[in-house]
């Protein structure tokens, strides 16, 4: 249910795995772990992270889906050398500007919170490969989406989108986009420009049905 303060004093740990316990705070001197590359606190109660979360200078991967977080610290953005971020099944309302400045991150996976919106500031992760936004409240992109030049995996399905934003055609490496269960009843022009895209899908299907995600093909069914 807790961690003893003097978790501080691992110096040399660089793989932490706490999933699947009963932790609903991490203390302060977590952030002295300072060689640490990988973090997984899935599946605990954590309502809130450190922002001494910060300070993981090493950090490459950080796993939290399933707790209870309802915002991040602005210091995540300080985290330079992460790669992968998991916050799936959480109830993030919306996330800090600051996650713009992760310049090495590539996947990005927030399915099943309660996002409204994305900041702009999102355009300026320059590596991002894969971005997982299922089952939110999204009802618009920000514009800057389009920068996402490296961008190959967009997942949206499930929010309440009615409409794209044209830049999302400059998605110049986008394989595989979803949108199934969606208010849209258009789609921009611009979607034409996806030249690598593989996968389109805008179904809406029936709840206890799941959206396919390994079938090699572009459906467009009724939205």
């Amino acid at each position: 249910t807790a961690l003893p303060r003097e978790i501080g004093e691992m110096s040399q740990v660089q793989t932490l795995y706490l999933y699947q316990n009963q932790l609903t705070s991490l203390p302060t001197e977590t952030g002295k772990l300072s060689q640490l590359a990988r973090l997984n606190l899935n599946q605990n109660q954590l309502t809130a992270l450190p922002i001494e979360i910060g300070q993981l200078s090493q950090l490459q991967s950080l796993h939290l889906s399933q707790n209870q977080l309802t915002s991040l610290p602005a210091e995540i953005g300080q985290l330079s050398e992460l790669t992968h971020l998991y916050l799936n099944q959480n109830q993030l309302t919306a996330l800090p500007a600051e996650i713009g400045q992760l310049p090495k991150l590539r996947g990005l996976y927030l399915n099943q919170n309660q996002l409204t919106s994305l900041p702009a500031e999102i355009g300026q992760l320059s590596q991002l490969r894969g971005l997982e936004l299922d089952q939110n409240q999204l009802t618009s992109l920000p514009t800057e989406i389009g920068q996402l030049s490296g961008l190959t995996h967009l997942y949206l399905n499930q929010n309440q989108l009615t409409a794209l934003p044209v830049e999302i055609g400059q998605l110049s490496q986008l394989q595989e986009l979803y949108l199934n269960q969606n208010q849209l009843t258009s789609l921009p022009t611009e979607i034409g420009q996806l030249s690598q895209l593989q996968w389109l899908f805008l179904k809406s299907k029936p709840a206890h049905q799941p959206a396919c995600r390994n079938m090699p093909v572009i459906s467009a069914a009724k939205s």
